[in-house]
């Protein structure tokens, strides 16, 4: 009886286990050229970085359910970037960044809302996204 406790507090004890998440630094490039603002992360660590789909936007420029936590600021407008729903991926959604590598991404100014008038104006992005100690097996 005593070993199947044990056993069992062991199973909860690894199901309870969660990634601890790290801001991470990237840098923003507008391009109003393409009409879009480009990400890059550097992935400076000695680990194995994993984003999720809600950290960094997806081959096709699309981030999960980030309309609370990322804005295009222009001027005075602040724009929430439309919401996009990833939904399930069999193995997981996650981006796995090995170290000393980059990973890039972009986001039109149409999933901002961006104005035509605004295009060519300065902006910044409000966004801090955060990644996880992760294995390199996928």
């Amino acid at each position: 009886m005593k070993s199947v406790i044990a056993i069992a507090s062991v199973i909860l004890a690894a199901c309870a286990t969660r990634a601890v998440l790290t801001p991470i630094d990237y840098q923003f490039v507008d391009n109003p050229v393409n009409k879009r603002i480009e990400l890059i992360f550097a992935n400076e660590s000695k680990h194995m970085m994993c984003l999720s789909p809600s950290n960094w936007p997806n081959a096709a420029g699309k981030i999960d359910q980030a309309s609370d936590i990322m804005f295009l600021v222009v001027g005075d407008k602040k724009l929430p970037v439309s919401d996009f729903n990833t939904g399930y991926c069999p193995g997981g959604c996650f981006f796995r960044v090995a170290p000393g590598k980059t990973l890039k991404g972009t986001i039109s100014y149409e999933d901002f809302r961006l104005p035509a008038d605004l295009v060519n104006e300065p902006k910044r992005l409000e966004f801090s996204p955060q990644a996880f100690r992760c294995s390199i097996v996928r």
